[in-house]
């Protein structure tokens, strides 16, 4: 992962008319460029080019200087700076392995039986059975707003990074003007009876708080989210939903889950620190949770059980109404590939690749207005542009048509999978 920053400040510079940035890559090296048009007196000073993965992070700094002719300098130096590690050097496979050996007759393979490190989907789902939660019956759901299927995740883009395994950063997808939608609040993990809000991105890459919110009750997890004006979460060691209205500064509105796992090791998804995941669409809230007596995963926005076992995928959100399911949050390289229509009922046919370039994401969440997941990975605080189409429950074959666009000219990110096949019911 590769981007800019102006200091001092450490503001992440962002392409558009006056920056433009390229990499081009050579094997296992990269050569960044950033190029600045109209330069003016307040673009003098000081560049940082920055390269990071799971194993660390390499920067090299440039300095930006007016080159006037009453300016008198000495010579520039002609030294080569490096910076970071240098990778070790080249060596055959003779000189680390030794002569080549005589393979051992092969056993039959029919002595083997096939494994596969991914979980299956049969041994995710099994027989599909969705039904409501408890004795609970209801009429009927809403409209939907809009009835969509995921084709192209991009890739991710650096946003900050803070010395935590378990933050959230939240934005209001529903926010009701122009100086709500900037706002970016954020949890810590040892700190949970306080919400930070930041008046904007440049203020929390500053880790300037402008407000804090001191909460009734503590949090539980990272999972939790603003909408509309209010932070929902879990208070911990309890099976309660919280409201806390950020507009009075109170809590609200309380609403207890029953039958929710509320501690102990049986945790919702592979991450190991939520019970229940809050997610929003544009459909509205819904909430993800597990039970102590089953592995079925609970969806609640109407009540849904569903005989997905949620202690198999590393992570689910849900984006159009449609749940999505990640294989693995601690691979680098992964796939999407269980997506249910809840509001149909209906497993749809998808297969996306994601990534995880720090190998430990610990939430995901879907924000509506920018068509983007956003997630925290091992502290990197990350954001994926996606492409959908409609699903057509709703939309002509006409309109259909219209979303032909090139998914890479729409996000301006390469796009890892273009999968744009019908949806179909798996028999």
């Amino acid at each position: 992962m590769k981007y800019w920053e102006r200091f001092p400040g450490g503001r992440l510079l962002e392409p558009g008319d006056k920056f433009q940035m390229e990499t081009h890559y050579d094997g296992y090296k990269s050569v960044m460029r950033l190029n600045i048009t109209n330069i003016r007196s307040s673009d003098f000073g000081e560049y940082h080019c920055v390269a990071k993965n799971e194993l660390g992070m390499t920067e090299a700094e440039f300095h930006l200087m007016e080159h006037s002719p009453f300016i008198i300098r000495p010579p520039g130096s002609t030294d080569i700076n490096v910076y970071g590690t240098k990778p070790p050097e080249k060596e055959s496979y003779e000189d680390i392995c030794g002569p080549p050996t005589t393979c051992p007759e092969c056993p039959d393979p029919r002595d083997f039986k096939c494994k596969d490190t991914i979980v299956s989907l049969y041994d995710l789902v099994g027989n599909l059975e969705i039904k409501p939660i408890g004795n609970v019956s209801f009429t009927g759901l809403p409209n939907r707003t809009t009835d969509c299927v995921l084709y192209a995740v991009g890739k991710p883009v650096y946003h900050k990074y803070t010395d935590q395994l378990y933050g959230a950063w939240l934005k209001d997808p529903a926010a009701r003007n122009d100086a709500l939608e900037k706002k970016v609040w954020a949890t810590r993990e040892n700190d949970t009876n306080r919400l930070f809000e930041f008046a904007n991105k440049t203020t929390y890459r500053n880790n300037v708080a402008t407000k804090t919110y001191r909460l009734e009750r503590p949090f539980r997890g990272n999972a939790h989210v603003v909408y509309n004006g209010s932070f929902y979460y879990n208070e911990r060691n309890s099976p309660r939903i919280i409201k806390y209205d950020l507009n009075v500064e109170r809590q609200t509105a309380m609403n207890e889950l029953e039958g929710v796992t509320t501690n102990g090791s049986n945790y919702l998804y592979t991450t190991e620190i939520n019970y229940m995941d809050f997610n929003v669409d544009d459909n509205g809230l819904w909430v993800i949770y597990g039970t102590p007596d089953s592995n079925n995963t609970m969806v609640v926005k109407y009540g849904w059980n569903i005989s997905v076992n949620h202690h198999k995928v590393g992570e689910m959100f849900i984006v159009c109404g449609v749940l999505y399911a990640i294989d693995s949050v601690t691979e680098l390289n992964t796939k999407i590939r269980l997506a249910l229509d809840l509001y149909h009922s209906k497993l749809l046919d998808v297969s996306l690749a994601f990534t995880n370039p720090f190998r430990k994401t610990t939430t995901v969440g879907y924000n509506f207005k920018n068509k983007e997941l956003y997630t925290w990975d091992k502290g990197n605080q990350l954001t994926y542009p996606i492409r959908y189409h409609e699903i057509g429950y709703n939309t002509t074959a006409i309109e259909k048509a219209d979303d032909g666009l090139n998914p890479q000219m729409q996000t301006g990110y390469d796009i890892y999978n273009d999968h744009d096949a019908e949806a179909e019911d798996v028999r």
